[in-house]
């Protein structure tokens, strides 16, 4: 960072002669007080404590997170590296490993549309697997789940209901507009807005 100039009209400050003057006797004194061990430490603020083996460990988590990840990739069969390539994203298709294809399975992978992986991504393993045999997209969507809730039937009030449900609406705001003479209302939701 670049030190702010200072203008010539500084050096008529008193203030500025006063930490000069400071700034000569911390430039003389500093290295004899620090050699007498007088000067406090520079402040560590900020920084973790960080340990021997705390470093160890994390460097045996990630090794074990690597060996992981290497073991799954192992596993996966070709139609399953087909399927998962096709799913990820550009950045994970970029870090994706292909060594479970040869190297025209890998050519014809690399060459497909984003729609054909697309295809590919919403197919079965099963599928990812005959399209790889093919060398061509043969995309085969699982069956949609059957729905395990039973809807909700609504009912239709009939018309007797619904007489009833407007009598007791009325009643109800009746009772709550007239009260007995004396007692107020507790709860004057539907006061009218003009008073005749």
């Amino acid at each position: 960072m670049e030190k702010k100039k200072k203008s010539a009209w500084s050096l008529l400050n008193p203030l500025e002669w006063i930490a000069g003057f400071f700034q000569l006797l911390a430039a003389v004194f500093a290295p004899f007080l620090r050699w007498l061990g007088m000067l406090s430490p520079p402040s560590t603020t900020g920084f973790e404590n960080i340990r021997k083996e705390d470093i160890d460990d994390a460097k045996k988590l990630a090794e074990l997170q690597e060996a992981a990840v290497d073991a799954i990739t192992r596993e996966l069969s070709p139609a399953e590296v087909v399927r998962a390539y096709a799913r990820a994203d550009v950045a994970g298709r970029a870090e994706m490993v292909l060594s479970a294809l040869n190297l025209a399975e890998q050519d014809w992978l690399l060459r497909l549309s984003k729609e054909d992986l697309d295809k590919l991504g919403m197919s079965t393993t099963s599928a990812c697997a005959r399209s790889l045999a093919a060398m061509e997209v043969r995309p085969s969507y699982p069956r949609a789940a059957t729905e395990t809730e039973t809807p909700e039937i609504y009912t239709i009030p009939s018309i007797e209901e619904i007489e009833d449900m407007k009598r007791e609406f009325v009643s109800a705001r009746f009772r709550e507009l007239f009260h007995a003479p004396g007692v107020s209302n507790a709860d004057p939701r539907f006061v009218p807005a003009t008073v005749h």
